[in-house]
């Protein structure tokens, strides 16, 4: 083995390893709730695979008809990947979020991601030396292609990837995107036609980890024609595949999931520039894309959570945001204007650009501000910049040799220095959500996510601290999570998971069900169906208060909000029915309403059929009486039977029910009265 032919790959391989290495002992953190341990299908190991392959990603932790899944995402391989995990690492496993066991293995989850990370480095390293062959660095460790590589390695912005295990999407993504362009460049240097299958293989692949690969579309064209001189055929024959191979994707992933372009996100937290005009919307956008630029060049501070309203609606009156267009625009000139001279500069900004467009929000909304990990493959373009002014201007500025290579190395070593400190020392924020979520809401203080975020994972301490019989440790728990909910609605009144919680945080400390309530018909106004509000309520009102008057109101302004739940009718006839409201008309009333949602189970049937005969309706009460009857047999249901019989004057029919219903009941003696009853009625007759 040619050690120094290697040397390279395995400096980029043990660099990326060491500075991603203090990840293998974390937990799970942020989306891997969603994509592993509360995805169904996931935890199902090979036999989820399946399901993987035939819905949305979401479905496995949202269920597969859930309205969670608008917005389409099909980006199935990296949850076959971790279902593969489960089949064959899994071990039960527990975690600071979950509530329960599931099947898991973290470190080995971490230690794959940097795996393929490392695998995807390596691609990168050969296909940039393969671009790069007509330059002939004066020292191979300040070539292009390593340097370039190394930095890609070592930038901060690539932590909410690797550090995050759902980030394997992402990573898979620009593995084979990469290798796809490997394999293109193969083809038109060496003509094998083989690399054209692989590279359909590869493009198809990348795409099904996440549609960034998509844009490789125009990355590759783009990569042979500044880097080869090629006649238009062999263009058009390596582009087929590539085209075929993202199509077969576009094609599978319409049979999936359907054409969801025309679904718009109702929720603040879903679409960012809710409520938002035209020129906000685009001024926020080049804001953003500001960001980005600055983030590249100094990446700190770092945060998962750009959220609103950590970033602002900005207006075109603000000066970044004017300065941001006329960056934007130099960089356009400048990638223009080098096309046909193809400058490395040129080149570098369109792969910038072209990655960046697809979860830019210029042509299409994706749910949120920016964020870190959109710009994975994007900074590949400022790594080629930085490497190309080391390797190949820099000479030009020094001319000898020794003073060159000790300013080019030490300009490297600096900036990998200091990128390195900042990657491992965010990586350690990654550990799980309460270690991320208590670092980055001081960073996004002014993110209704982040704040809510935190809360609630100290909100699941406080469960966790109730079920083990420690009050005050709950107590403390809950109540230091009370501002960082109130900030989250302060910036968002309609922040649902805020002020659910908030409410309950109430009832848990002082008992509060009045305020609770409050919180809970905030929510109700902007989300009607919240799940956790009706189950709450049903839960508390059922068996905690006891205020019918109160009661009803709550129900009623329920029925306001959610005409067609069933619960606020049963409860109010329940009301109407055992309580000091008891009026039967009323309870009728509101047991039809009911009815008329779904099918009454059995108790309700009773009651309903009781009411009917206690305001003279024996007919109406028989029916409801008889379907109850249906359900299960009982002694009460064929008493009162017994009785509209037996008040309409058919005695020989009620001694048959109440004979009935003492062969069920024999010792009940209100039966054995009626049956004299009966018997003495039809004597006399």
């Amino acid at each position: 083995m040619n050690l120094k032919k290697y040397l390279p790959h395995i400096i980029i391989v043990i660099f990326a390893f060491v500075i991603y290495a203090n990840t293998l002992g974390h937990q799970y953190a942020l989306d891997d709730k969603m994509t592993y341990w509360k995805n169904e299908f996931v935890q199902q190991g090979v036999s989820g695979i399946k399901d993987i392959l035939s819905y949305d990603t979401m479905a496995g932790m949202f269920g597969k008809d859930s309205k969670e899944l608008e917005g389409g995402r099909y980006r199935p391989l990296s949850l076959i990947t971790f279902a593969l995990e489960v089949e064959i690492f899994g071990k039960p496993t527990s975690d600071v979020s979950a509530k329960h066991e599931f099947i898991g293995n973290p470190g080995l989850s971490h230690f794959f991601n940097i795996l393929f990370y490392c695998i995807s480095l390596l691609i990168l390293f050969k296909v940039l030396t393969k671009l790069f062959r007509d330059y002939k660095p004066k020292f191979w460790y300040l070539s292009i292609p390593f340097i370039a590589t190394m930095l890609f390695a070592a930038h901060p912005l690539h932590t909410e990837i690797v550090a995050n295990i759902k980030g394997r999407d992402e990573i898979l993504a620009f593995l084979f995107s990469i290798a796809a362009l490997n394999s293109i460049i193969n083809y038109i240097d060496q003509n094998k036609k083989t690399e054209l299958i692989n590279a359909f293989i590869f493009i198809f692949l990348g795409s099904m980890s996440k549609e960034i690969s998509i844009t490789f579309l125009a990355v590759i064209p783009f990569s042979i024609y500044f880097f080869r001189k090629e006649k238009l055929p062999k263009y058009i024959i390596s582009f087929v595949p590539i085209l075929a191979g993202a199509l077969l994707y576009l094609i599978i992933r319409q049979v999936v999931i359907g054409n969801q372009a025309d679904i718009v996100a109702t929720q603040l937290m879903n679409n960012p520039f809710l409520d938002t005009t035209t020129g906000q919307r685009y001024a926020t956008i080049f804001y953003t894309l500001l960001i980005y630029l600055k983030l590249l060049i100094f990446p700190h501070p770092l945060t998962w959570d750009y959220y609103p309203y950590h970033i602002e609606i900005m207006q075109w009156t603000d000066w970044t945001v004017i300065v941001s267009l006329l960056l934007y625009l130099v960089l356009g000139t400048i990638a223009i204007l080098g096309l046909k001279k193809k400058s490395i500069y040129s080149y570098a900004i369109i792969i910038y650009l072209v990655t960046l467009s697809i979860t830019s929000n210029i042509f299409f909304s994706i749910g949120a501000f920016m964020s870190e990990r959109f710009i994975y493959v994007s900074l590949l373009g400022f790594c080629i910049v930085v490497a190309f002014l080391i390797s190949e201007n820099l000479p030009k500025k020094i001319n000898h040799l020794q003073k060159y290579r000790k300013t080019g190395l030490t300009i490297t070593i600096l900036i990998l220095l200091a990128f390195s400190f900042k990657t491992i020392s965010r990586n350690q924020v990654w550990e799980n959500n309460l270690t991320l979520f208590e670092h980055d809401v001081k960073v996004s203080s002014n993110s209704a996510k982040g704040n809510s975020s935190y809360a609630s994972e100290l909100y699941k301490l406080s469960e966790d601290a109730e079920t083990v019989g420690d009050t005050a440790l709950r107590n403390e728990y809950l109540k230091k999570s009370i501002p960082y909910f109130n900030k989250a609605i302060e910036i968002y009144p309609q922040y649902s998971e805020a002020l659910v919680r908030v409410g309950n945080i109430y009832y848990k400390l002082y008992g509060d069900y009045k305020t609770m309530f409050d919180y809970y018909i905030r929510t109700l106004e902007s989300n009607p169906l919240n799940a956790d509000v009706w189950n709450n309520t049903l839960g508390v009102l059922m068996y905690n208060v006891d205020e019918p008057l109160y009661e009803k109101k709550i129900w009623l302004e329920y029925m306001s909000f959610a005409p067609e739940r069933v619960e606020p009718y049963a409860q109010i006839g329940d009301l109407h029915y055992f309580t000091e409201l008891a009026n039967p008309d009323s309870a009728v009333y509101y047991y039809e309403k009911a009815a008329k949602i779904i099918n009454l189970d059995f108790d309700r049937l009773f009651r309903i059929g009781v009411s009917y005969g206690n305001i003279g309706k024996f007919d109406k009460a028989r029916e409801y009486l008889q379907r109850a009857e249906a359900i299960k047999d009982d002694s009460e249901v064929l008493r009162y039977i017994g009785i509209t019989y037996g008040m309409e004057g058919e005695d020989v029919k009620a001694l048959e029910y109440f004979e009935k219903a003492l062969r069920l009941d024999p010792e009940n003696e209100m039966l054995k009265q009626n049956i004299k009853i009966a018997r003495e009625r039809l004597a006399v007759k």
